[in-house]
């Protein structure tokens, strides 16, 4: 049973094309060999000379995500994403150490092959891709990190998904965000749909709390886990773009 709630609390990959990247322009690449992995990424080029670093989260694969790449082909952003161990085309299988060693494996790609120097790389990671950005930023440098959706740790989302349940003590304590962004030095994003079921909202003022350098939290009205840039519509989209423009110019 611990195992069970484990899993459904973390990882559910998927192979099937989504359809999110068909109308875009993209480069699809292979890296990562030289952590040990072998990843499927996606690179888009757009006017910008900064990039963003996305990291999904724990549903799907990169084929999934259509509003976020919208959203970047709209500011004229160019951006990365990739897919963790077990995900769409990368081979393996997912863990905690195995997402965040593919998240290093991405930037270091992003760096080096693509040329992005680290004062121009965007971490932005969506709910569990929030905690994989969240593990980039201590580990490798970057201009500023954006989260949207993200939780505070694992328990804590034991806690709210099992509340007459209590077995989160039982539990590895794992993606322990909130301890993280202490540790962070670079500008902060949060976003969070104020009607996430999935992830409260309390969640991330939690985490507007926990940082100790500049940060802010947007709350979107209306907003669920999941569709966020749709119901912030222009307004998110213009302070993403605003936030990003400021910290890598």
């Amino acid at each position: 049973m611990l195992h069970l709630i484990e899993k459904k609390l973390t990882f559910k990959p998927t192979k099937e094309d989504h359809g999110g990247l068909r109308s875009l322009t993209h480069e699809r690449v292979r890296f990562g060999q030289d952590f040990g992995l072998q990843l499927d990424g996606v690179f888009v080029r757009g006017t910008s000379d900064s990039v963003v670093l996305f990291t999904h989260g724990n549903r799907h694969n990169i084929t999934k995500f259509r509003d976020h790449y919208e959203l970047f082909a709209s500011l004229g952003q160019s951006f990365f994403t990739f897919d963790y161990p077990g995900y769409g085309q990368s081979a393996g299988s997912p863990s905690e150490e195995s997402v965040y060693a593919s998240a290093r494996a991405a930037h270091a790609y992003v760096q080096h092959s693509l040329g992005f120097r680290p004062e121009k790389i965007v971490a932005y990671g969506c709910s569990m891709g929030g905690a994989v950005a969240i593990e980039l930023v201590q580990r490798a440098p970057v201009a500023c990190l954006i989260t949207e959706s993200t939780f505070t740790n694992s328990w804590d989302m034991a806690k709210h998904l099992y509340p007459y349940f209590p077995v989160w003590p039982l539990l590895p304590k794992r993606f322990q965000n909130d301890v993280k962004l202490a540790n962070i030095k670079v500008p902060i994003l949060l976003i969070h749909g104020e009607e996430d079921g999935v992830v409260p909202v309390t969640m991330a003022s939690q985490l507007l709390e926990a940082a100790q350098t500049h940060a802010q939290l947007v709350r979107v009205p209306g907003a669920n886990h999941i569709n966020a840039l749709s119901v912030g519509s222009e307004a998110l989209k213009n302070t993403i773009g605003e936030f990003i423009r400021a910290h890598t110019s």
